[in-house]
């Protein structure tokens, strides 16, 4: 016969297990019950915020080393050759400054991702004007942010400010506006070719 000791164990662990559950089921149920249309604002906001942090987080280190193995991988050797060969020298050469300028590429990439997300962020915002003008306000956030950062950056050991960084992280943050405004562009040429032949077809 089990003490009641024992029992009162036994009782105490399903009823925390029962509690688990219904905790998993309450968050899953608003998940799957959150209104992700209206409220990509808050979304947005949330993922950039943490993409910053982020960038803060990787400036913060002194110890950052970015990957050059995959340069030196055989396909990409014959890649090279074959580029070379057709006479398309501008591939080769942008591939051999990326290697030599590593860093400043890294910080391209990162501050395009940060202008996407600053553009989508300044997009779904309940100010007009900041909706409207989405991309200058990315850019000049970004821009900003990309200053403090450097700043940021002489405060760490081993790690130096640099107005070339500053630049390229203008150069991400521009080609991700670019990209975007065309591909908003497209978006409504296509919605107006379309309406155009429902309107021709009716």
């Amino acid at each position: 016969m089990p003490s009641l000791l024992e029992n009162k164990l036994v009782a105490r662990i399903v009823l925390w297990v029962l509690l688990l559950v219904r905790g998993f089921l309450n968050i899953a149920n608003k998940v799957l019950s959150f209104d992700y249309r209206n409220n990509k604002k808050y979304i947005f906001l949330s993922i950039t915020i943490a993409y910053a942090a982020m960038i803060f987080y990787l400036s913060s280190r002194s110890d950052i080393q970015i990957p050059t193995h995959i340069f030196k991988v055989p396909l990409m050797y014959a890649i090279q050759d074959f580029l070379e060969g057709a006479g398309i020298y501008f591939v080769t050469d942008l591939v051999e400054y990326a290697y030599l300028h590593k860093d400043k590429v890294a910080h391209m990439f990162l501050y395009f991702g940060l202008g996407i997300f600053l553009h989508m962020t300044f997009r779904h915002s309940d100010n007009p004007v900041m909706s409207k003008y989405a991309a200058p306000f990315a850019f000049i956030v970004g821009i900003l942010y990309g200053i403090s950062d450097e700043i940021h950056q002489t405060y760490v050991p081993g790690r130096t400010g640099s107005v070339d960084d500053v630049f390229a992280n203008g150069l991400g943050l521009l080609l991700a506006q670019i990209i975007l405004l065309s591909l908003i562009l497209w978006g409504l040429q296509e919605r107006r070719k379309r309406k155009n032949e429902k309107e021709s077809t009716d």
